[in-house]
């Protein structure tokens, strides 16, 4: 990691996050040799904007964050069967990566690169007085947001690892791997401190929801605490969103249209697309939905075993998937997101946004969290059984603790299938990766669940150590 910040520029994005109606000439700040130094970057309201503009640009761009979290997430699970021939996605879909696999050296470098320009906003904002007091606060508060999600995507995919605090290359390249426990209270203390210094709308991005604010760090320490196993706060967390009046759940007549396209009410943190704002299409959309319908062109083809999982009556069986008949066999694939072309998203004049946190999530947080607590079975079934209303799915009266949280589990994989990594998440986190996947992958080992650390990132700092199994 460098320690200047390279040739800042301000793009259309940057523009958009920062509540700008249109797009920036560029800025190009050009001391000897291109580079700018951290101390001249953050001297101005406006320099320190940029420089969060370039870390939502550099997350927004990145195929790790646009594509590959969900597609690849996907494969590794059981939610998909892969009929294709990237070598890349066969391994994942097998799980049989090694070290001399190369798939894990996009997500290591993505996020460590968004969390070294996240650092080094809050190393800029401490004890400067040339930033406006609302500016410093904004500012850092977004960025210690930022620095969590990517240390969560990190500690999910690798376990410990290196917990990078500095923009100083000095110490970051050698630093040994910090427990994932140790990150995770990382995590938290992040969140915690960004949810009480944002705003509680979405008043810096006009109102788009491609910004963060005080329930977006909420919605996110929710999803950490359950993952922490701390189940009073993620309750607590998922409780102040759902009551924010802010979000509210798609209606079932519109589940199949209205949930998955720009400022969806149910919304909670989208991302524009890539490369240019202005597009309408996820890339999600172009790698799930085939170019035809055909045996030579569906990649990704659901489980039979799992559309079965689905009541005839429940809509997201029949409008977040598409199905085709080919040779008396019925191929679904993903269709949460309808159009995999910018030329079809103008044409049916829909604007679809790639979904990061979404309020269906809060309610089955918040169903699992009282469901494990125990103090509250009723209440956990009233949130399960919010999400099955909504899906035109039949509603239960469990109320025995163990088979409440097998339906809050079912429930959530078939909310959240082929989105963002949760199967794949909840299947490590609740201790059934090795028997769900033993059983259909024969090359699954249980080392699986967690990637190797690239060998690049193994060969430039003697103090990093493989992971376990590897």
């Amino acid at each position: 990691m460098i320690r200047k910040i390279k040739h800042l520029t301000v793009v259309c994005l940057g523009a958009a996050i920062l509540g700008n109606t249109g797009c920036s000439k560029l800025i190009e700040i050009k001391p000897p040799l291109n580079e700018t130094s951290a101390a001249l970057v953050f001297q101005s309201d406006a320099t320190a904007r940029a420089a969060l503009s370039g870390m939502y640009n550099t997350f927004s761009q990145s195929a790790t964050q646009n594509t590959s979290l969900t597609v690849n997430n996907t494969l590794l699970a059981d939610d998909v069967v892969y009929l294709g021939a990237n070598t890349s996605a066969r391994e994942l879909a097998a799980n049989s990566y090694t070290v001399l696999s190369t798939i894990s050296t996009d997500p290591f470098n993505t996020w460590y690169n968004i969390i070294y320009q996240a650092n080094a906003i809050i190393i800029g904002m401490q004890n400067n007085t040339a930033i406006s007091a609302q500016t410093n606060r904004q500012l850092t508060a977004e960025a210690k947001l930022m620095r969590a999600y990517c240390y969560f995507s990190l500690v999910n995919i690798f376990g410990d690892i290196p917990l990078v605090l500095t923009t100083d290359a000095t110490i970051s390249a050698y630093q040994p791997k910090e427990t994932a426990a140790n990150v995770y209270q990382q995590i938290i203390r992040d969140l915690t401190d960004a949810k009480a210094n944002l705003l509680d709308n979405y008043a810096v991005t006009g109102q788009d929801r491609i910004g963060v604010n005080r329930f977006t760090a909420a919605a996110l320490l929710a999803r950490v605490y359950l993952f922490t196993g701390r189940y009073a706060e993620a309750a607590s967390n998922a409780s102040e969103v759902i009551a924010s009046n802010l979000y509210s759940l798609t209606p079932q007549a519109n589940i199949g249209t209205a949930l998955f396209v720009k400022n969806s009410a149910e919304s909670i943190w989208q991302l524009p697309p890539p490369i240019n704002p202005t597009f309408q299409y996820t890339n999600e959309a172009g790698a799930f939905i085939p170019t035809s319908y055909t045996q030579d062109n569906i990649f990704y083809r659901i489980r039979p075993e799992f559309t079965q999982l689905f009541a005839s009556t429940d809509l997201r069986r029949t409008r977040w998937m598409n199905d085709a008949i080919i040779n008396g066999a019925t191929y679904s694939v993903p269709f949460k997101y309808k159009y995999r072309t910018q030329a079809l998203a103008v044409a049916a004049g829909v604007t679809e946004y790639q979904v990061i946190l979404r309020l269906a999530e809060q309610y089955l947080i918040r169903a699992e969290a009282r469901a494990r607590l125990g103090t509250d079975l009723a209440g956990a079934l009233s949130d399960l059984n919010t999400i099955r209303t909504r899906a035109g799915a039949v509603t239960t009266n469990t109320s025995v603790q163990a088979a409440l949280l097998d339906e809050i589990a079912l429930e959530n994989r078939k909310e959240f299938f082929c989105e963002q990594a949760f199967r794949w998440n909840n299947l490590r986190r609740t201790g059934q990766a090795d028997a769900v996947l033993n059983a259909l992958k024969s090359t699954y080992r249980p080392t699986s669940k967690l990637f190797p650390i690239p060998q690049v990132a193994l060969d430039t700092n003697p103090n990093l150590t493989q992971t376990p199994g590897y």
